[in-house]
């Protein structure tokens, strides 16, 4: 009985490695940003608490008619096809980047997760955070 289950363990690793190294091969097709200003919201495929905290603040200050220019883009930077992004803004874990973007190309971007995750304990601070930093980098909102 040991010896089935241990083979039937075995069988289990070897397949599920294999599935992996054969998924990971396969071209990706390269997500593309659309052109205009947006908040990116990085973060893992399995989400955490403070992951989908930190989204619902962010769509709490773009429903704000004033930021009705921005756009909120969500990117699961763990996976292949977000590669390249993920590389560009140096992500490696949950994270917030605010970016132009223009005829494909990112013509200038603003890191902002350090700030968010020293404020995510308090909603209004992280809220009056990402304001600030939306007027610092996009201009007064009536420019956004």
């Amino acid at each position: 009985m040991k010896q089935a289950v241990r083979l039937f363990l075995v069988v289990f690793v070897v397949v599920a490695v294999a599935t992996k190294i054969v998924l990971l091969s396969i071209p990706q097709e390269t997500s593309v940003m659309p052109d205009g200003n947006h908040i990116v919201l990085f973060h893992a495929e399995v989400r955490c608490v403070t992951c989908t905290k930190m989204e619902s603040l962010i769509k709490q200050v773009l429903d704000e008619p004033k930021y009705g220019n921005l756009d909120l883009v969500t990117l699961e930077y763990d996976k292949p096809s977000n590669k390249e992004f993920a590389e560009q803004f140096h992500i490696g874990t949950t994270g917030i980047i605010l970016v132009e973007q223009k005829n494909g190309v990112t013509v200038r971007s603003c890191d902002v997760s350090s700030e968010a995750w020293s404020h995510i304990k308090n909603d209004q601070d992280f809220v009056e955070m990402l304001q600030a930093k939306l007027t610092e980098f996009y201009g007064q909102p009536a420019n956004l």
